[in-house]
């Protein structure tokens, strides 16, 4: 259902203050930008973190997941808080749950003991890159088996990624298709060697192969249901915990795997994954006891949390963030210089101080998640045009360029919204009011159910549409851009269209030198600053929550956000 609001009107008294405290940020944000301090600058990361992955360096087979902690204790059962209520348990077909991945393994993963920072060999336990950078070739593990008995082999590996590259008829697979299309094809000339070869040189392959859904199914298991495990429940995987039961609405159980092919793993006995769909409810959990920790409770509770003896916060970088969608094809938007000055007349961080008490808080950034080695230094990023904080060259140059356009007393658009409060009443309306006073851009605002974004983006029925969608899969650009921004792109809701920056992503792609990638990449984003696709408010922050005794996973200090496997965990008590 799709509704129209002519005026905002509050759900409660609370969120009435609420709104009205968010009028007087925007507009205390407005007369007095230049007082308003950047968010806190984030440690950047290591290049080397990037260049690991290019080079594609052969890991020693030695070299395992375990705890950074010395002497970490065994046993209890972990209680988790977040929704895992799944429709299905098919990983590569979008089922599972934050969670349920530790049910299996990869042929690598991101490192939990140095808050991923690098990765480490798991199914494979080194692997190779030929000259021409197209063939790697992965030696797999010996010995391991899958929860039913059936032992692991490179067989394993060629038909779990052939129903991703060439699925069949039955078998819905999209982005993780759309993430491995570099691929050519996977062969297997021995029991335990497996070779991918690609279709064009990928810098970034082996970061995308240790992602935490890119995870082995039996070639056994696939055949004998048709290559479509949506009806399963649970197919056997090879990972350091058993499924043990799934009550909808209610939790997931998991048991740890004692014969695990990683004898240090896992520590404790087992997992209950609470179904806890509401942040505030994951919080209150958290500091009541009911659960361990979660990675992501409201902001009053986070607060408590952070004033209280015996429990932990900490800010964890997304992949994803808050972005207004803006329709291309849709007059006057379709000009290059409206959307620049709707990017250059909008405070973002005014924007970000309205809906974070009620939302999440999120980070300024250019185009990329701030975690990425290709991300400005915030404090460069906080000198350019459209996002510093004073704000006065930057509206006089925004209503130029409406003029220029052809639109100098503004114009009329339509914003839309999601039903939840903190969109309807303050994110979209902060954004509209801003645009409103400094452009005399002005419209109604449309609010739809959130199942029906995908619905509202493919049909085009929006103008500005905080939809939220520009999401990465791994720290290098690529893949993002060419999802989200690409022409024609599966993702290209924007119906963005520049062929100077295609033919830039086509330089990208086949570019392995990491210096001449950063060049490339910030050629981009200039050239996304001049033509923007849509607004981008900045990529969020999660807020993981937990109490003290939960220990191995350097929570504190994670250089971005991911909470689907966490198999070093232990519990100090």
């Amino acid at each position: 259902m799709i509704y129209t609001i002519f005026a905002m009107s509050g759900k409660g008294k609370a969120m009435k203050k609420v709104f009205w405290l968010v009028f007087l940020l925007v507009v205390v944000g407005l007369l007095a930008a230049c007082n308003v301090p950047p968010p806190p600058v984030a440690p950047t990361p290591t290049a080397g973190v990037i260049v690991a992955q290019v080079v594609a360096t052969p890991s020693p087979a030695g070299e395992m997941m375990k705890a950074p902690e010395a002497n970490p204790k065994r046993g209890g059962i972990l209680k988790t808080a977040w929704g895992a209520n799944p429709t299905h348990f098919d990983i590569h077909q979008g089922g599972g749950c934050a969670g349920c991945e530790m049910i299996y393994d990869g042929l690598l993963m991101w490192n939990l003991a140095d808050g991923y920072r690098t990765t480490v060999p798991a199914l494979a336990v080194s692997w190779s890159v030929s000259d021409d950078q197209l063939v790697y070739t992965f030696k797999l593990r010996e010995g391991v088996k899958f929860h039913d008995g059936t032992p692991f082999t490179s067989e394993d590996v060629v038909a779990t990624f052939t129903r991703i590259i060439s699925p069949p008829d039955n078998v819905s697979i999209g982005g993780i298709r759309e993430d491995l299309d570099m691929i050519a094809s996977v062969t297997a000339p021995d029991s335990l060697t497996a070779v991918f070869t690609l279709k064009r040189a990928t810098a970034y392959f082996l970061e995308i192969m240790a992602g935490d859904n890119k995870i082995v199914y039996s070639k056994k298991t696939l055949e004998e249901n048709a290559s479509d495990l949506r009806g399963v429940t649970v197919a056997p995987g090879t990972g350091p915990f058993k499924f043990v039961e799934f009550i909808p609405g209610e939790k997931v159980v998991l048991e740890a795997n004692r014969e695990y092919w990683n004898a240090e793993l896992p520590y404790v006995d087992g997992i209950e994954l609470l179904h806890v769909p509401a942040w505030v409810d994951r919080g209150t959990a958290v500091l009541t006891g009911q659960a361990d920790f979660s990675f992501n409770v409201s902001q009053d509770t986070w607060a408590e949390g952070s004033t209280r003896d015996g429990i932990g916060v900490g800010r964890a970088a997304c992949l994803n963030s808050h972005m207004v969608t803006i329709n291309n094809t849709h007059p006057p938007l379709d000009d290059p210089r409206v959307r620049r000055a709707i990017n250059l007349a909008v405070d973002r961080q005014a924007v970000i101080d309205a809906f974070t008490p009620v939302w999440e808080p999120a980070y300024i950034t250019r185009w990329l998640p701030r975690a990425t080695s290709y991300a400005t230094p915030l404090e460069q990023i906080m000198q350019m045009p459209g996002y510093r904080a004073d704000k006065s060259a930057d509206i006089e140059e925004a209503r130029r360029l409406l003029a220029e356009a052809g639109y100098p007393d503004g114009f009329e658009t339509t914003f839309t919204a999601w039903t939840e409060a903190s969109s309807s009443e303050v994110a979209v309306p902060a954004f509209a009011e801003q645009l409103r006073t400094s452009l005399n851009i002005t419209g109604k605002i449309n609010v739809v159910e959130r199942p029906l974004t995908s619905e509202v983006l493919k049909n085009g029925d929006y103008d500005l549409f905080k939809a939220d969608i520009y999401a990465s899969p791994i720290l290098d650009p690529y893949p993002l851009w060419n999802s989200y921004l690409r022409t024609g792109a599966s993702q290209n809701w924007s119906r963005y269209s520049n062929p100077d920056f295609d033919a830039l992503l086509d330089e990208l792609v086949l570019e392995q030198d990491i210096d001449k990638r950063h060049a490339i990449v910030a050629r981009g984003l200039d050239m996304l600053d001049e033509n923007p696709p849509f607004f981008l408010i900045g990529f969020c922050a999660h807020s993981p929550m937990w109490n003290n005794w939960v220990k191995g996973l350097v929570l504190e200090d994670r250089l971005f956000s991911k909470f689907n496997r966490f198999e070093t965990v232990w519990l100090d008590k």
